[in-house]
């Protein structure tokens, strides 16, 4: 009942000063500009769209008044929203530094050349000293926004050159302040570009000699190349395929392998030279495939390029295929997806492709284990 209750007092007027450059207000405190910025985006007309009814834009712009000294409704009638962030108009800007660079006097304009040719060159005394801005050649400046550009491309220039002279010799008369055809350049993360390699550039990126002004002495790697791909096609190393239209069938899985395997030891017990044939073919011939017999065109095997992207495909599908956080339909669809890109990738492995589809889809489908489908399609590398 006795305890005293405190009331704020209500802010209901904000002062305002007259200087050289004009009246601009003069809160006492912060409240003083937040309870100002709330009158002012009520001001409708009076004001932007993109200000009316943002008290917090009202409040930046007055801020931003104040520190030039100027009227937060002349200011705000010189601002743009522009890809989500207040720019200023080229003239607004050219005034404050004309009023406050510190400049003596006010900046002075030089002009030559015609068309995109033209040039200007502003001059400002500052401390006593005279500070130069050129600009570029008119036709080289981008982007050019305003249609003033074109129907008078010096008093764009000019405004181009003030702004410039600021950033350059008074960089903190306007930190942080941007004309439209600034902001306009402004990409953010949703605009920004993919600049990641492929697979494919990233392989041959390793592949290429990095180019030297001098000439390598000793082994050519091109001639190395060549010679390591004429001894590939002349010993026959290609993939092996049983089948043109059908890839050999993958293994059912580590327990039917291992049940399979009691009859062919039996039979290498039999017959032990033929056990020997058997292991030297593995270890060391290879089979030409049908295409290389009738001398169609097709990359080396020992090709590392297509060896890197046959051993990602491989993971791809089979990652994909055992996926435990997704259903089997969803991981069988995926795996499809990832075969027409595949396919792309590897035109002249379109078998090998073909495997890893089959292989990953019976992983998906829980047929096939993923240890047994990993060892099987590596043999096919």
């Amino acid at each position: 009942m006795n305890q005293i209750a405190t009331r704020e007092a209500s802010i209901t007027q904000v002062g305002i000063a007259t200087g050289a450059g004009g009246s601009s207000i003069a809160p006492q405190n912060l409240g003083e500009v937040v309870r100002f910025a709330e009158v002012m985006c009520k001001a409708d007309i009076a004001l932007p769209k993109h200000l009316r009814g943002n008290a917090g834009a009202c409040m930046a712009v007055a801020l931003q008044a104040l520190e030039w000294q100027m009227s937060p409704f002349a200011v705000a009638s010189k601002s743009y929203s522009v890809n989500g962030q207040i720019a200023y108009e080229a003239q607004l800007i050219a005034a404050v530094v004309n009023t406050r660079s510190g400049i003596k006097g006010r900046l002075k304009y030089h002009y030559s050349g015609e068309g995109d040719q033209l040039v200007c060159k502003v001059v400002g005394i500052l401390d006593g000293e005279e500070c130069e801005y050129e600009t570029p050649p008119m036709g080289s400046i981008n982007p050019k926004n305003s249609p003033l550009w074109k129907t008078d491309p010096k008093q764009q220039l000019g405004y181009y050159a003030a702004r410039s002279w600021a950033r350059r010799h008074c960089p903190e008369v306007i930190l942080g302040v941007y004309d439209r055809d600034e902001a306009e350049q402004f990409r953010g993360p949703e605009n920004a570009k993919d600049v990641t390699p492929t697979v494919m550039q990233r392989l041959q990126a390793q592949q290429q000699p990095q180019a030297t002004s001098e000439t390598r002495e000793g082994f050519n790697q091109a001639h190395v190349t060549r010679e390591m791909e004429t001894l590939a096609s002349d010993q026959g190393e290609a993939e092996f395929e049983e089948n043109d239209d059908k890839p050999s069938a993958p293994p059912a899985d580590d327990d039917a392998a291992a049940s399979d395997s009691a009859p062919q030891a039996q039979d290498a017990a039999a017959n032990p030279s033929a056990a020997d044939t058997g292991g030297d073919e593995e270890a060391g011939a290879t089979v030409p495939t049908e295409k290389a017999a009738h001398g169609e065109p097709s990359a080396p095997a020992s090709d590392p390029v297509r060896q890197e992207l046959k051993r990602e495909c491989l993971d791809k599908f089979l990652t994909t295929a055992s996926d435990v956080t997704k259903s089997p339909q969803d991981r069988r669809e995926q795996i499809g997806k990832i075969k027409d890109a595949w396919k792309v990738e590897l035109p002249h492995d379109q078998e090998f492709v073909k495997a890893c589809l089959q292989t990953a889809d019976k992983v998906a489908k829980g047929e096939l284990n993923a240890n047994a489908a990993m060892k099987y399609l590596e043999g096919l590398l």
